[in-house]
């Protein structure tokens, strides 16, 4: 299997370490959908917030929605400038 981690831009690192299914599990239970963050930040789709929950993106208002929403922060996998803030 060829992998792009050789790539400058690959996120697989990353994308490994965020738990979406823990991170939807968390929002079912408190009655969140992707639409309400979506709707939450203003965002005319929810693409930004599905990419990010899936850890292909980093986008730092979703992950700050999630974490002041209440959501663990151990599944987030925050990018290194979010984690210092903290």
């Amino acid at each position: 299997m060829i992998c792009c981690l050789n790539r400058p831009t690959c996120r697989h690192d990353r994308t490994m370490k965020r738990n979406s299914v823990e991170i939807r599990v968390w929002l079912k239970r408190n009655g969140f959908k992707l639409v309400t963050i979506q709707a939450a930040l203003g965002y005319r789709d929810n693409k930004t917030v599905w990419a990010t929950i899936e850890g292909h993106e980093h986008n730092r208002k979703v992950l700050a929605w999630l974490e002041d929403n209440g959501c663990p922060r151990k599944y987030l996998a925050l990018p290194d400038d979010m984690r210092r803030a903290a």
